[in-house]
C-alpha cells in the first residue's frame, strides 16, 4: 500500500536522496543538507502549530511504500510565500510603442519584475521515483496535499500557485539564464539556484535589472523557452492543469519556467471534496478510485481506495493505514 504522510526527522536520508535525484533547477528541493534539515524541521513545526490564517508554514509530505518499507516520493505546500522574504517573478506583458505620423504601432513583449504572488499558497518540491510514476501514484502524491488543503482551509491563502521547472539541458545550462541572469549575477545557473534557498533573497533585488526586459532583444534560444516547462515535469503539469491551475503570464526569474495559478476554492480536489463516516468490511476491489484522508493535521494520512455506492467501506488494513476507527469522519475526492 502507498501512504502519504507528513515528513519526520528520521526521513532525512531519503529526503536527501530525493533532492540529489531531482537535479538542477528544482529550486525548492535543493541538494543542500543544511537546507533540507531546516525544511524538515520547519514542516514538523507547521503541522504541530495552531493556525487561524495562512502564514509562513510549510507542509512537506512523503509517500511511503508499506510493502518495501521505504519512501518513494515527496511534495510540499507552502501556506504563503513572500511574507518575510521577497518573492519575485517576471510578469510577461506587452509594451506599446507608436508613432502616429509614421503609422507605426508596435506591441513588444517585455518582462517586468513582479511581486504579484506575495501571500499566495504554493505547491512545490514534487519528486517521485521513476518506477512509481504509474498506477495513479503520481496523483496520490500530488493531490494528497490538495486534500489536506480541503481539510484545513484556514491554513491557506485565497490563491494557489505552482512553480514549474523551466527548460534546462543535460549539462544543467538554462538558455534563459545564460541570456539574462548570468550578466547580472556572474555565476552559473546551479550556483544561483542554490543561493535562492540557502541565503537571504534580498540579493536578488539588489542584482536583478529593475527595468523591463524587452524580449526581442534576447537571443532566439532564450525567447523560445519563456513560459516553457522541462520535459521531466510534463506529468505533474498535466495533473495540476486538470485541477484547474493555468499559466497566467508569470515565469521564474532564473529559468523562465511557467508559474501556474488558480483561486484556491476552484481547485478540483477541493471543490469535489466530500466527507463520510467510515465503515469496515472486505476491501472494495471494483468501483471508482477515490483519494481519502483522515482529518488529523499532525498525523495526516492519505491513500487511494475504491468506492462503490454511497458508503465508504474500508478494510482493516486501510483503517490502520489511515489511523482511523469505524465511525470516524474522513474526507475524500474522486480521481480522474
Amino acid at each position: 500500500m502507498l501512504i502519504v504522510r507528513p515528513i519526520k526527522s528520521n526521513d532525512a536520508e531519503a529526503f536527501k536522496d530525493f533532492a540529489a535525484a531531482s537535479g538542477v533547477g528544482h529550486t525548492n528541493l535543493p541538494n543542500h543538507s543544511a537546507h533540507l534539515a531546516q525544511k524538515i524541521n520547519h514542516s514538523e513545526l507547521s503541522f504541530a502549530s495552531s493556525v487561524e490564517h495562512a502564514g509562513e508554514e510549510a507542509y512537506t509530505f512523503v509517500m511511503e511504500d508499506t510493502h518495501s518499507e521505504r519512501l518513494v516520493g515527496t511534495c510540499t505546500v507552502d501556506a504563503a510565500v513572500g511574507l518575510s522574504e521577497l518573492y519575485f517573478t517576471y510578469r510577461v506583458d506587452q509594451v506599446v510603442h507608436s508613432a502616429v505620423e509614421l503609422q507605426i504601432n508596435n506591441r513588444i513583449p517585455a518582462l517586468h519584475l513582479s511581486h504579484d504572488y506575495t501571500g499566495a499558497s504554493r505547491l512545490s518540491s514534487f519528486y517521485l521515483e521513476p518506477n512509481y510514476r504509474c498506477n495513479f501514484y503520481d496523483q496520490l502524491l500530488s493531490k494528497s496535499r490538495l486534500l489536506f488543503m480541503a481539510s484545513f482551509p484556514q491554513r491557506f491563502a485565497a490563491t494557489t500557485i505552482a512553480e514549474m521547472k523551466g527548460v534546462i539541458n543535460a549539462e544543467g545550462v538554462s538558455p534563459f539564464w545564460e541570456a539574462v541572469g548570468r550578466h547580472f549575477f556572474t555565476m552559473d545557473f546551479a550556483e544561483a539556484d542554490l543561493l535562492t534557498t540557502s541565503s537571504n533573497k534580498h540579493f536578488i533585488a539588489n542584482l536583478m535589472p529593475r527595468y523591463p526586459l524587452y524580449v526581442p532583444l534576447l537571443n532566439a534560444k532564450a525567447q523560445a523557452v519563456i513560459g516553457e516547462h522541462h520535459e521531466d515535469v510534463e506529468d505533474i503539469v498535466n495533473i495540476l492543469e486538470h485541477e484547474g491551475l493555468h499559466f497566467a503570464g508569470h515565469v521564474d526569474i532564473f529559468d523562465a519556467g511557467p508559474i501556474l495559478e488558480v483561486r484556491t476554492r476552484h481547485i478540483r480536489a477541493i471543490r469535489h471534496a466530500e466527507q463520510a463516516q467510515v465503515a469496515v468490511g472486505v476491501e472494495v476491489l471494483v468501483g471508482k478510485r477515490v483519494l481519502v484522508c483522515n482529518n488529523n493535521c499532525l498525523d495526516f494520512r492519505c491513500i487511494i481506495v475504491r468506492k462503490q455506492g454511497p458508503l465508504l467501506l474500508l478494510s482493516e488494513a486501510q483503517l490502520e493505514a489511515l489511523q482511523v476507527a469505524v465511525g470516524n469522519t474522513l474526507t475524500y475526492c474522486p480521481l480522474r
